[in-house]
């Protein structure tokens, strides 16, 4: 158990729990990161729902208008308007496994040609009741089955930013509050220091009017005095400074609750429930960078493999069969529907491209290497830190355990000098290095607490362990 011995906490406190807490719910950063993962939640979101059937129905109205010169052609070619409207009800359906897209649909086209007397029909309706397709832009490239990985990656990567984000705000705002706590802790050290100096001068005075206190003893006293006392000035601005960071990064102003409060110190350490290989799989598994280094290297590859098809031969199909017919009006075009059976397969060579397919496959290449050693890189960089904050901390746990008790033992030899001093029985000197020693001794358990909760939340951060 830590203890924080002599610091007197009179007032009601506010605890590093509660001030995390503020912090994380009124720091921008935490709004931001929460906004960008709705985003990535609406955009996965809108990415599965487009790999479910779509229905669509596509109108589309048509206009043309013919004028010839009549002087030089036949007389039976003239003027006239053309009117039609073209309408497809169409359900289409991804193929996620092969990389195309199969679709059902029915068709109707309308036909007005305007000056009847120039045709023999005026009006046709073409109608298409049924038609079943297949069609994929290129074989042997599933483009489907990248993007998933894709859109998975990138939401999982805002997620593990979004909680990165808040253990970011908690260090911070640890960092802050210990700030604020050592700054509490100099002024409480430094009345004391003040207190006891001003009773020590009061004794020396006395002393003095009886011949018992030299003069140069004495004034050294009153240097004394006015020095704890311009130390104590120091550290209230510095408590008041401290204070106002605090406030500013929880977002409350003058009115809070906070100011005049004093803050708990946490009275524990934290015990560390895993070992250093589950720390480095956590950071692996939870550090958002390396989330999105995997995101951009599976585009990496996504893109090589997209180069590589298209450098070479590319051969697209679309096939579709069903049932149609023409007629003058729509019974007659559904009343004796015709079977027909369509294929198309286009294929594409690149006789001069001048090396661009090549060129475009080494490019996918180059930044498919490019991700691999930057995750690498990543990962290298994390294992050292996390390493280097797993020894970090065990050492501040230690240091903070010895510099409690040297606070302690301080504290003791500090005032059985001060009693001996007021006795007669020790001179100024030894008085004055027993108080360098305290204040020493009071300066290091304050540094290593803050050091200790810093490298503790940290941690924290690094494998976003609750």
């Amino acid at each position: 158990m830590i203890l924080l011995c002599g610091w007197p906490l009179l007032c009601p406190a506010q605890s590093l729990e509660e001030v995390i807490r503020l912090a994380q719910d009124s720091a921008i950063t935490a709004f931001q990161s929460q906004y960008e993962y709705e985003y990535y939640q609406q955009r996965h979101a809108r990415f599965e729902a487009l790999r479910k059937p779509q229905l669509t129905l596509d109108v589309t109205p048509n206009y043309l208008r013919m004028v010839n010169d009549l002087s030089r052609y036949y007389v039976y070619i003239r003027n006239y308007d053309r009117f039609s409207t073209a309408a497809q009800l169409k359900l289409t359906q991804k193929i996620l496994g092969m990389g195309g897209e199969a679709y059902v649909g029915s068709q109707a086209i309308w036909t007005e040609y305007l000056g009847k007397d120039l045709f023999e029909r005026p009006r046709d309706f073409v109608v298409a009741p049924v038609i079943f397709g297949y069609q994929q832009p290129l074989l042997g490239y599933n483009a489907y089955r990248w993007e998933k990985a894709v859109e998975d990656q990138q939401l999982e990567a805002a997620r593990k930013e979004h909680d990165y984000q808040l253990h970011l705000i908690a260090e911070e705002a640890t960092r802050r509050f210990f700030r604020l706590v050592c700054a509490e802790g100099m002024c409480d050290m430094f009345e004391r220091n003040k207190a006891t100096a001003d009773t020590l001068y009061a004794i020396a005075q006395e002393k003095a009017s009886i011949a018992m206190v030299t003069l140069a003893e004495l004034r050294s006293l009153e240097l004394q005095r006015l020095n704890a006392a311009n130390a104590l000035l120091n550290a209230r601005n510095e408590e008041e400074l401290a204070r106002e960071s605090l406030m500013a990064y929880l977002r409350v102003d003058a009115h809070s609750l906070l100011p005049g409060r004093r803050l708990t110190v946490p009275r524990e350490t934290r015990s560390l429930d895993m070992t250093d290989e589950e720390a480095l799989q956590l950071a692996r598994a939870n550090y958002p960078a390396l989330q999105h280094r995997q995101a951009a290297l599976t585009e990496a590859r996504h893109q090589q493999e997209k180069a590589r098809r298209e450098a070479g031969v590319k051969v697209g199909v679309d096939l579709n069969v069903g049932m149609q017919q023409m007629g003058g009006s729509f019974a007659e075009a559904y009343r004796w529907p015709q079977f027909y059976m369509l294929g198309a397969v286009t294929v594409s060579v690149p006789i001069l491209d001048h090396g661009a397919g090549k060129k475009g496959y080494a490019a996918a290449q180059a930044w498919k290497a490019r991700e691999e050693l930057a995750l690498k890189e990543e990962e290298r960089a994390l294992d050292e830190e996390v390493r280097t904050t797993l020894e970090n901390l065990r050492s501040h746990q230690q240091l903070l355990q010895y510099t409690a008790e040297a606070v302690t033992m301080a504290d003791e030899v500090f005032q059985l000098t001060a009693d001996n001093y007021a006795n007669g029985l020790c001179d100024i000197n030894t008085y004055s290095l027993a108080q360098s020693r305290r204040d020493n001794a009071y300066n290091q358990h304050l540094s290593a607490l803050a050091n200790y909760w810093t490298t503790y939340y940290h941690l924290l951060t690094l494998t976003q362990h609750e």
